[in-house]
């Protein structure tokens, strides 16, 4: 059976993918993979080390807002749709599956005229403009929150929770501790603005560190070239990238103060922390973040509310352990679990129809 796996531009899009053909691979399916992506976007490197033969398109976007760019997209979205009619009769994939990215729009309209199986992911609540413009054409929608069952056709949508990498099941407190010598006495608490940094939230920490930093391990993920290498206190750990020890990180955390992005979300009711969301203003992130706090599975503050209060309620939490085991147990049950299992028996069951 031969799979196409479509998405790109960030990583948001690229990873349930990712996580989908390592749980294959676990389970010894002997299917070829193909991956559509962007000429020069992050995922392209880490496909190509997997071993997965990859084509790019050129980025068209339908863009909501005023930009000259206006008017070359729709000759961008002509030319790549035209070129993934080439890669669809050329590859002749079994089944197509998506998680989000306009890099995937034409992908799937074009799958659509040759009649493949196609599968759409919806990670975040609010549905994406790129599952918008291809709902239509699925065979199968799957949806990571049970909320978003009434944004899709009920007939062929199904929740199921969202695939998480193999990567993040292998994170070791342990490790964490040694390579930054956390102070065992203190509990851990990790502050991360996403992997380009936050700078409100950046600002937030390095005015209140002295707060914070007699009473917690501080890991403060500041993101590239925004670090501030004069600020040395004891317990405070202050990193622009963690790469492959980011899951090391997180498993040792006892509480996380993150953005909303689906990703982190995944991660972190994954690994059941308690955590503080501050998401982006004015983006998708405010639906998640809200979608949570409605769970009582995180608390949850705006951007504009960095202030002394939320230093109070995070001193709050790092001395309450049983309100951090409850914000555990509920962000636990929010993401269902088994997301990358069952996605290999809906490809496995679409693709021998």
């Amino acid at each position: 059976m031969k799979i196409l796996l479509t998405g790109g531009g960030t990583l948001g899009s690229v990873n349930p993918l990712i996580a989908i053909f390592e749980e294959a691979q676990k389970q010894g399916k002997n299917w070829e993979w193909f991956w559509v992506g962007t000429k020069s976007g992050i995922e392209k490197k880490v496909v190509q080390s997997l071993g997965i033969s990859y084509e790019w398109l050129p980025i068209a976007k339908l863009r909501r807002y005023l930009s000259l760019h206006i008017l070359i997209d729709p000759i961008l979205l002509i030319a790549a749709f035209l070129r993934s009619i080439l890669i669809i009769s050329a590859i002749k994939p079994d089944i197509v599956v998506s998680a989000g990215s306009f890099v995937s729009v034409p992908v799937i309209w074009a799958s659509w005229i040759f009649r493949k199986k196609i599968i759409i992911h919806q990670q975040d609540i609010r549905p994406t403009l790129s599952n918008k413009l291809t709902s239509w054409c699925a065979s199968r929608i799957t949806i990571s929150f049970k909320k978003s069952l009434q944004d899709y056709p009920k007939e062929k949508t199904e929740y199921i929770g969202n695939p998480v990498r193999n990567s993040l099941t292998k994170g070791n407190a342990e490790a964490a501790k040694g390579k930054f010598h956390l102070n065992s006495d203190l509990p851990t608490l990790l502050i991360t603005g996403g992997s380009s940094g936050a700078d409100s939230l950046n600002k937030w920490v390095w005015d209140n560190i002295n707060q914070i930093s007699p009473k917690a391990n501080i890991i403060h993920l500041t993101g590239n070239n925004k670090s501030k290498p004069e600020i040395k206190l004891e317990n405070y750990h202050q990193i622009e990238f963690l790469g492959g020890d980011m899951f090391h990180v997180l498993v040792a955390s006892d509480l996380v103060i993150s953005r909303a992005g689906i990703s982190t979300l995944t991660e972190l009711a994954y690994l059941a922390k308690p955590s503080i969301i501050i998401p982006m203003p004015g983006t998708h992130q405010e639906d998640n973040a809200f979608y949570i706090l409605d769970e009582h599975a995180a608390l949850v503050y705006r951007q504009d509310q960095l202030d002394v209060h939320l230093i109070q309620k995070v001193q709050e939490l790092l001395q309450n352990k049983d309100e951090r085991e409850k914000l555990s147990k509920n962000i636990r049950e929010l993401m269902k679990q088994g997301a990358r299992e069952r996605m290999i028996e809906i490809i496995q069951a679409y693709g021998f129809k």
